[in-house]
């Protein structure tokens, strides 16, 4: 009899410690989603979880951002909050049956438009087929996809630039334009929030597109205005210094022009173009041992295939005769 008392005792003392742990019960507990200005958000999941044993109960929050989740047993319990385009924030509880519990105030702070976009799966997806489509030159099928994006997270002003890109691709300047411009009002207005350089780099590259457009309508003295100042903004860009170049170069403002291809050469050093066209300027300013420099790097980098290598593989030798001092001849 003393064996069996013994193995029956510990079952008298667990059983009643598992009735006072079960989840469920009768205790209930409410409260109220806001975000972080004290307004209340609508259709939000509230997840009430038991911490002993897992278990779930759900509810959505009503217009004025309350809920309520009954039949809860006593014990601990983590209460998340959850909505789209909030970070998601729990509060826990410890929830009594006989007693009423306090009432839960749930804070979600809103993600920022690219935060919000992150974190979403669909977004995520169609933003990158979206560049994978227009790399293969399938561009209206890849603004469909980035409208979509918008259509969900309309504050990602960002992903205007693809579509001004989108756009330029298109041949349609005047809607490519709009595009570049638009992002520039939306960077200047969160200026505070992402800080300068995040902002003017990307302003930078709305210049720079716009400059683009008007390089194709070929109005050069609008294209040189507006990759002025994509430079200003923050000069990260090597097609936009080497562009302007270009421009300065027909001009034959030759100082303008050495200025933005050693801009371009330095911000991308394996790029050989630069270092051809610097080439030229010294060679036309009479700076022969520069411009004999430039040339025999543009050499070490181009493609030996390629027609620009085949002329400057030929203009070295001369340039080098030049740079030779004369011999002097006798007198009498």
């Amino acid at each position: 009899m003393r064996k069996a008392l013994i193995l029956t005792l510990p079952l008298l003392l667990i059983l009643p410690l598992l009735a006072q742990h079960s989840p469920r019960g009768k205790g209930r507990i409410q409260g109220v989603v806001l975000d972080q200005f004290g307004k209340p958000i609508p259709d939000a999941t509230v997840e009430a979880v038991h911490l002993e044993t897992g278990f779930k109960r759900t509810t959505r929050t009503d217009k004025e951002g309350k809920w309520a989740i009954l039949g809860l047993g006593t014990g601990m319990w983590r209460i998340t909050a959850r909505a789209k385009g909030y970070f998601p924030s729990y509060a826990e509880q410890y929830v009594h049956q006989l007693s009423r519990n306090p009432d839960i105030t749930i804070t979600l702070r809103k993600m920022s438009g690219l935060e919000a976009l992150l974190s979403d799966k669909k977004a995520m997806k169609n933003l990158e087929e979206g560049n994978r489509l227009f790399e293969e030159g399938k561009y209206q099928e890849a603004l469909e996809k980035f409208q979509q994006i918008l259509k969900d997270h309309p504050d990602v002003f960002e992903l205007h630039i693809n579509l001004g890109n989108i756009y330029y691709e298109l041949k349609d300047y005047e809607r490519a334009e709009q595009e570049f411009k638009y992002v520039i009002q939306q960077a200047e207005k969160q200026r505070e929030k992402l800080g300068d350089e995040v902002v003017d780099d990307i302003i930078a590259r709305a210049y720079a597109g716009i400059g683009n457009c008007y390089v194709k309508r070929k109005d050069y003295a609008r294209a040189k205005e507006y990759y002025e100042k994509s430079i200003k903004a923050y000069a990260n860009n090597a097609g936009v210094a080497f562009n302007l170049g270009e421009i300065y170069y027909a001009k034959n403002n030759l100082d303008k022009a050495l200025e933005m291809y050693e801009l371009a050469a330095r911000l991308k050093p394996s790029w050989a173009l630069p270092y051809y066209k610097l080439g030229y300027v010294y060679l036309a300013k009479a700076e022969l041992k520069k411009s004999l420099e430039a040339f025999k790097k543009f050499l070490s980098m181009a493609d030996e295939n390629s027609t620009k290598y085949k002329e400057v593989k030929g203009l070295v030798p001369e340039i080098e005769a030049m740079l030779k001092p004369k011999k002097k001849t006798g007198g009498n």
